[in-house]
């Protein structure tokens, strides 16, 4: 029997969370039963370059912009067509949009849509609108969290059975063994330096100014600390500009993108998640499996992850003090931070396996063909 392919739609294949998630997903595919594609709406980025280089084709439309654009509709239908794409699955909003449209159109047997954050306010007018009318298409909705499906049921006006929730996932192999001291090494900082870590778009949702602060804070009494920022965004130039003027511009290294994030985090002590809002966090996800005790803004997602407090420590949003407070604590408390260290990463290693993820998917697919009595 022939696999059945697959389309999966996506805005744009930077590196990013949903974009590492994708690929990780796409990896654990049985080829056997299922064969993969990936269209990106825009260029190929670093990731679809990582894609291809798992035997995965990439096509790429370029063609996203702000307006809406029929062309690109017609495009995808084209593509499910030519490659005869029994199921569809599209990620994030633009994605949804246009994959969903060009699916229906093409009478695709199974489509499953991907919601990875909650709403903001700026989008919750036009956006559920628009989310209500495609839900008809749409077989499944995928909600990356409680709290992302509570926003899909509250402002979309979808019946409960119309949304499911999938974790994300990670490789928990890939943070077993890190070493750090070569990132150390690398990045010319001391042993006896205490390293504070974040991952992330630099953007104002992620909130790295607070983090700032509250480095500016302690730096007296830890005159030697690090703060690693690891990600790329608009806020780039602002936020090295606001480390200088809070005279903690030595302390802090902006790394951007990075691609070995297992590393990076096993030479941090203590990982700071200080989102203003979130859908799921693979970063946060990914420092409690590397081990590492976690100080994180308390909203619904991040509480979902660190749903105690054995796990990690969680504090208000825009508040430095309580970043710093919790930091210091951290600094002197070393069994603390172990216990919470460990207790972090049985989290992970339970709950956020992206084997569990990927067969959660499987099962998904197979129980909406199965249901329409389509041959699997």
């Amino acid at each position: 029997m022939q696999p059945i392919n697959v389309l999966h739609v996506i805005p744009k294949l930077s590196v990013g969370g949903v974009e590492n998630q994708l690929l990780m997903v796409l990896k654990k595919y049985d080829r056997e039963r299922f064969f993969p594609l990936v269209c990106s709406l825009s260029d190929k980025g670093d990731l679809g370059r990582e894609i291809e280089d798992a035997g995965i084709e990439v096509v790429c439309q370029n063609k996203l912009k702000h307006r809406f654009d029929w062309t690109i509709v017609k495009d995808i239908y084209s593509l499910i067509k030519h490659r005869n794409i029994k199921i569809v699955r599209t990620h994030q909003y633009h994605a949804n949009l246009y994959g969903r449209l060009a699916a229906s159109m093409a009478r695709v047997p199974c489509i499953i849509a991907s919601v990875h954050n909650v709403y903001t306010i700026d989008k919750k007018i036009h956006r559920r609108i628009i989310n209500r009318y495609l839900a008809r298409f749409t077989d499944k909705i995928v909600a990356v969290s409680e709290a992302v499906k509570d926003d899909i049921l509250r402002f979309d006006g979808l019946s409960e059975d119309k949304v499911t929730v999938i974790y994300n996932g990670i490789e928990k192999e890939r943070f077993l063994n890190g070493n750090g001291n070569l990132i150390r090494s690398e990045l010319a900082i001391s042993l006896d330096a205490p390293i504070i870590g974040t991952v992330g778009r630099l953007t104002v949702q992620k909130g790295q100014k607070y983090l700032l602060e509250a480095i500016s804070k302690i730096k007296t009494k830890f005159p030697r600390i690090v703060l690693l920022i690891v990600g790329d965004g608009p806020l780039k130039e602002e936020l090295k500009g606001y480390s200088k003027i809070l005279n903690i511009s030595d302390n802090v290294l902006f790394l951007g993108t990075r691609r070995d994030i297992p590393a990076l985090l096993a030479a941090m002590d203590i990982f700071v998640l200080p989102s203003l809002w979130e859908g799921l966090c693979n970063s946060l996800i990914e420092a409690m499996a590397a081990g590492k005790a976690v100080v994180a803004t308390d909203i619904a997602p991040i509480r979902e992850v660190l749903d105690s407090k054995k796990v990690g420590i969680v504090i208000p949003a825009e508040d430095s003090d309580a970043i710093a407070a919790s930091i210091e604590t951290l600094l002197q408390k070393r069994s603390l931070t172990e216990a919470l260290g460990r207790a972090a990463r049985e989290r992970a290693f339970f709950s956020f396996d992206i084997e569990n993820t990927a067969e959660l998917y499987t099962n998904l697919i197979e129980d909406i063909l199965r249901k329409k009595r389509w041959n699997i």
